[in-house]
């Protein structure tokens, strides 16, 4: 029969599982995020494949494909895997470089321009009013994909230094907390 646990063993676990508790939360968030991920870059892939648009099956492909692995290193994050942070990082520097490149091309090289939408309703009852379409439709396409640049920067900018912050953490957790305490504690979390 197994002797129950005395008071610096209990103190160990308690330290053990609040030192965890920050890597958790983030191995928590890589997994949900890289399902998001995974999802709309599955949405990309089908959307791709009906409308037969490689530049969707493209970002599809890189949007799913760094979904699955942000998934991957969230499950190595919980399992206090040492490069588990760094790779987190370099996966979110990757999606945000190429949301970026997306973003960009369709403001210079890949710019869609109104005129397609102008012949479409019709340029002479417009004019009557004083609406200009194609300057509208220019101006809104610009001010989509320049959010889109500006929360690709943000945001995968902001979870890649989130994630390699997570770094220092996992090496105070690693080197200050016994190896029994840490099994305990990350199967717990599983």
């Amino acid at each position: 029969m197994d002797e129950p646990i005395d008071e610096r063993q209990q103190e160990e676990l308690r330290r053990a599982a609040e030192m965890y508790r920050p890597l958790a939360r983030a191995a928590k968030r890589a997994r949900s995020n890289g399902q998001w991920l995974a999802i709309f870059g599955g949405l990309s892939l089908a959307w791709g494949a009906i409308t037969s648009d490689a530049v969707s099956l493209v970002m599809g492909a890189v949007v799913t494909a760094t979904g699955v692995i942000e998934m991957r290193q969230g499950r190595r994050l919980a399992a206090a895997d040492p490069e588990a942070p760094r790779r987190l990082c370099r996966n979110e520097l990757v999606l945000g470089a190429a949301l970026a490149l997306y973003a960009v091309l369709k403001l210079t090289v890949w710019r869609e321009t109104g005129a397609e939408l102008k012949s479409q309703v019709g340029a002479a009852n417009l004019q009557e009013l004083g609406i200009d379409i194609e300057s509208m439709y220019d101006s809104m396409n610009q001010l989509i994909y320049a959010t889109v640049l500006a929360v690709t920067l943000l945001y995968q900018g902001g979870m890649a230094r989130y994630f390699l912050k997570q770094r220092e953490t996992l090496e105070r957790y690693r080197d200050e907390v016994a190896e029994w305490a840490r099994e305990i504690v990350q199967t717990m979390d599983r």
